[in-house]
């Protein structure tokens, strides 16, 4: 705790975490104020979800290039172009109330998404320095988790009890709040990047980079049924409110988990870990098709988020060991990318599946996703990723442990 309290004492940090915390909050309300919102106009699980997903891969597919221009011109002018725009988005789609003009302005919602995590992440080295860095990223981490729990629950709460046009307001509003907090600090206006080593798509190139890539896709589809099978199963089982407690129940089983792994002082090694943690990944979703929203449903997201916790530590080690020299934001940038993409498939799918055919469906996919997931890690990713299979020093278990928590830009 000293720590903590020490680091907080320092120059500008305080104002730091302050600053972050509501662009992260609007991010973590996000889908659920879309879903919530087009559900309540169009009337449709299948709109909601096509919705959602078309933020979700507007926002994925034009991650490196905003990364990208974070590295290029710094922070200031990047951020002063995407969080307005972020903002007027929502409040268009607010109004708007044809299927085809939501999706659209969703898909415009995604693609001025502000990269605040991954501007986050070098502004600590700036303002801690390099002795303090590994506790900076510990608060860091906590406060991005802190908002991934309450933020679905503010999200389901408005948007059931005040109105989903309101949660949507509500949403922009913290944005905006945010947006201005970080745009203003000193910290954030003064910082240089590092001259830049090639362009954009350099990292593309490297093989180990295009495996993870791959197996980042097979994961993100399940994850994004899941992240649409919970509000739209809790929907049609006329159970809506079940929404924000099942999310948060995932959300903080995986903080956990992430926590458990992150403090370790074992030896295992990145690539060992990540494959045990797989199985455990494929084992605890195994039974989701056959629960119900309610307890039944929240055990079984609490055993996934946690191995999902463990899982998401070792897959960043992984990175750190195998991404090439000098591409600490462009690798997590383009995998969200790709991850994204496939992600936002996944919504879509989930509330089709969810809304045409039954929820036991959807879960099931959830299931056969992640254990595809698994398959590929053991049979393909893991020969092809020696460079993995060793012990990481601190400094690269410090980085792995950043790019956790700015995964979601």
């Amino acid at each position: 705790m000293r720590a903590y309290l020490n680091l907080l004492s320092l120059p500008g940090v305080k104002r730091f975490v302050l600053s972050t915390f509501p662009g992260r909050l609007a991010y973590s309300m996000i889908t659920l104020a879309t879903y919530f919102f087009v559900h309540d106009v169009t009337g449709s699980i299948t709109i909601a979800g096509i919705a959602t997903g078309a933020e979700t891969v507007a926002s994925s597919l034009t991650a490196g290039m905003r990364g990208h221009a974070i590295d290029k011109f710094g922070q200031t002018r990047p951020l002063s172009l995407f969080i307005p725009s972020w903002v007027i988005s929502l409040i268009v789609l607010s109004q708007v109330h044809s299927s085809v003009a939501i999706i659209i302005v969703s898909a415009c919602v995604g693609l001025s998404s502000p990269p605040i995590n991954l501007s986050a992440r070098p502004l600590w080295r700036a303002a801690v320095g390099a002795d303090n860095l590994r506790t900076a990223y510990a608060l860091d981490t906590t406060m991005m988790n802190l908002t991934t729990v309450i933020g679905p629950v503010i999200a389901t709460y408005v948007a059931l009890n005040i109105g989903a046009h309101e949660c949507l307001w509500l949403t922009a509003a913290f944005m905006l709040i945010g947006g201005l907090a970080m745009i203003s600090m000193p910290l954030s206006r003064n910082w240089v990047p590092e001259p830049s080593e090639g362009n954009a798509f350099a990292v593309l190139r490297d093989k180990s980079f295009r495996i993870l890539a791959i197996e980042g896709m097979i994961f993100g589809l399940g994850w994004g049924l899941l992240e649409i099978a919970i509000p739209s199963t809790s929907t049609k089982a006329l159970h809506p409110e079940l929404s924000a407690p099942l999310i948060a129940t995932l959300a903080t089983a995986s903080i956990i988990g992430g926590l458990v792994i992150g403090g370790r002082k074992n030896a295992v090694t990145p690539l060992r870990g990540f494959k045990l943690a797989s199985l455990c990944v494929t084992v605890s979703a195994a039974p989701l098709a056959l629960t119900r929203p309610g307890w039944s449903m929240g055990i079984i997201l609490a055993f996934i988020g946690l191995a999902i916790g463990f899982s998401m530590v070792y897959h960043w080690e992984i990175v750190e060991a195998v991404r090439p020299v000098g591409s600490a934001t462009a690798a997590q940038a383009w995998l969200w990318t790709v991850e994204g993409t496939t992600l936002a498939l996944g919504t879509a799918l989930g509330a089709y599946l969810v809304d045409k055919l039954t929820p036991q469906v959807a879960l099931a996919g959830v299931s056969l996703s992640l254990a595809a997931s698994a398959l590929f890690i053991w049979t393909y990713a893991a020969p092809r990723l020696s460079a993995a299979d060793r012990p990481l020093s601190e400094i690269e278990k410090t980085e792995a442990l950043a790019d956790l928590e700015s995964t979601n830009e």
